[in-house]
């Protein structure tokens, strides 16, 4: 998706050039070229991104082409002066977090010096307008991510129950595919959402959270069952955890996984007391699996009534 993203914004680039040049050139404005520029310059990924650097180059922009008026007005268009000006307004733009906006203010503000002009102020700020303009514009033009955010999540949910089947059948885990899907799937997420927010986002960012605290639970429960010898009771656990295969995803498969949890708890609770020191410690880490499995499956159970969706364990 993100080579999507990519090619949607080198076409905007392409068209956002080409407009913002020709409106320019209707007008009849001197460096009709830097519109253009200014408007591939203010094309970014995300409309959030997009937004936030053209508020901060339209600020930048109006103090400095403000200090640079004032300045060649007052003192001429002296090469001295743009010493000061450069040292006055960069050093300003920092301090007022705004330095995204510097490049293009000076190059607007190069319009006033080489044309030895104050009034070209003017002509600036209409380059500028209209490259903005244009970029905003164009931002709006955005590639929904909803179905690759869906796509993502199910390639989630079916790797964390292969991890499952996997710990199940005492197979050591590789967790490296599964945490990257999660960061990919957060990253569409989180670029989606700055692009069109919606309820569903919220739903959906809850679900991604959820999965990571699932996977770092899963972590656990592997490294406690490799130090556990095998005892009956481990291999009713691992039987348990067998019976996920199939029930990871977004239908609610959480509350009858739960039952039979529930049912594992009050068998361990009948069961004969452990006679050896080195069973009762196993056994006390097999209870604290069990615990795990439980915080597991609640944790899919809060989703589902937070969000009141049918979207597996």
């Amino acid at each position: 998706m993100k080579n999507k993203l990519r090619l949607t914004l080198m076409t905007k680039m392409i068209v956002g050039f080409l407009i913002g040049f020709l409106i320019a050139t209707l007008f009849n404005l001197p460096y009709a070229y830097t519109a253009g520029v200014i408007a591939v310059l203010s094309l970014e990924m995300t409309r959030k991104k997009s937004y936030t650097i053209g508020l901060i180059r339209l600020i930048a922009t109006l103090i400095g082409l403000g200090i640079a008026t004032l300045l060649f007005f007052l003192l001429g268009y002296e090469f001295w002066v743009l010493i000061i000006l450069m040292a006055v307004f960069i050093p300003a733009a920092f301090l007022l977090k705004i330095e995204g906006g510097i490049v293009v203010t000076l190059v607007l503000v190069s319009q006033l010096y080489l044309e030895k002009d104050f009034l070209f102020v003017f002509n600036a700020l209409y380059i500028f307008a209209i490259g903005l303009g244009v970029a905003t514009l164009l931002n709006f033009w955005m590639p929904p991510l909803k179905k690759t955010v869906a796509n993502d999540i199910h390639k989630i949910d079916n790797l964390l129950d292969k991890a499952i089947n996997d710990i199940a059948s005492q197979k050591t885990v590789d967790f490296t595919i599964l945490n990257n899907a999660m960061k990919n799937g957060r990253q569409q997420l989180n670029d989606d959402i700055e692009n069109q927010y919606s309820w569903n986002q919220d739903a959906r960012s809850a679900y991604l959270l959820m999965r990571e605290r699932q996977v770092a639970i899963l972590k656990r429960v592997e490294q406690t069952l490799k130090a556990i010898e095998n005892l009956p009771q481990k291999q009713i656990i691992l039987e348990y955890l067998a019976t996920f295969k199939g029930q990871i995803g977004e239908e609610n498969y959480a509350a009858s996984l739960a039952v039979e949890l529930n049912h594992l708890f009050d068998f361990f609770q009948a069961s004969d007391l452990p006679k050896t020191r080195a069973e009762f410690e196993n056994r006390a880490q097999l209870f604290y699996i069990l615990k795990e499995l439980e915080t597991f499956l609640n944790l899919k159970l809060t989703y589902h009534e937070k969000y009141q969706l049918t979207m597996g364990a």
